[in-house]
């Protein structure tokens, strides 16, 4: 086997276990759990960068400096000051409304070691964030939301940030307060952050990979590109985040084996491309008649 594909085969298992290693060994010498997460994800992301650049899967999908700038915007505004502040508010508003009102639960086995507590939140917030996503692509006030993810025309790491505000705080009370409600622990959120997080970069990478059996399990590149396609018929598909196995459960699972995805991006030429512009697409624009 030679280093390249030592690579492609070995890269997702290898960044993964490394991200969650590394989780556990700054909170082993005593880093902030607050603090901790977002050290592992800079860390590793960058990892996915480097491999990004030296294993490119397509050189027209390599992003420019103007891609950048706008991956920047939605990176700080939306992926950063937006979950930090609906964890600090909404988080300990639920807290206090369940600890008040008796709706907190406590039936999370917080008792379990936190690998197997990052499992079943993985497979099961996955679950409701399967449903939010596809509901996304099949009604129209959700997909004039979506269509800022699903505008580039290109993937690549970093522009797995582009989501409207309103659809990040929708997923945030999909994938976290449900949970927050049935007593999970800060420690266990902590992983899932790891995990989701480097799981959404890889996914969205320019990386040339081969996952082989792994893509029956997890939503790599190979599968995920098809998502991104121009082609309707293609994209209506593979709408988990991690846990794939929700797409073949479900039968949206779509990954043709001796084909490669052709275009990308929205069938309507005229979304607005600006940052602030497309922020405010959604309540000035009809949704466009394609759901990719």
């Amino acid at each position: 086997m030679s280093l390249r594909d030592l690579a492609q085969w070995g890269l997702y298992p290898a960044l993964m276990t490394g991200a969650l290693a590394l989780l556990w060994a700054l909170l082993a010498i005593g880093v902030q759990l607050a603090w901790a997460p977002y050290l592992v994800v800079a860390a590793i992301g960058s990892c996915v960068v480097l491999a990004e650049r030296l294993l490119p899967y397509r050189e027209a999908w390599r992003p420019r400096l103007p891609d950048f700038a706008q991956d920047a915007l939605f990176l700080v505004l939306v992926q950063m000051a937006l979950p930090l502040a609906l964890i600090w508010c909404t988080t300990l508003a639920l807290l206090w409304l369940a600890q008040t009102s008796g709706l907190r639960l406590d039936v999370w086995p917080i008792h379990w070691p936190v690998l197997a507590q990052l499992a079943l939140k993985v497979i099961a917030g996955d679950l409701l964030r399967y449903w939010l996503h596809r509901t996304a692509h099949t009604w129209p006030p959700l997909w004039r939301l979506h269509e800022v993810h699903h505008h580039p025309e290109k993937l690549y790491t970093t522009n797995v940030f582009r989501f409207h505000p309103a659809e990040k705080a929708l997923q945030f009370l999909f994938d976290t307060a449900p949970f927050v409600l049935l007593g999970i622990g800060p420690e266990a959120l902590a992983y899932y952050f790891v995990f989701y997080s480097i799981s959404g970069l890889f996914q969205h990478s320019n990386i040339d990979v081969r996952l082989g059996w792994l893509n029956y399990l997890v939503s790599g590149p190979e599968v995920h590109r098809w998502h991104h396609s121009k082609k309707v018929e293609e994209s209506n598909n593979n709408y988990a985040h991690s846990f794939v196995v929700w797409d073949l459960v479900f039968g949206t699972y779509f990954r043709p084996r001796r084909a490669s995805v052709t275009t990308l991006g929205l069938l309507d030429p005229t979304y607005p491309r600006g940052f602030l512009r497309q922020l405010s697409a959604p309540f000035r624009r009809s949704p466009s008649s394609d759901g990719d």
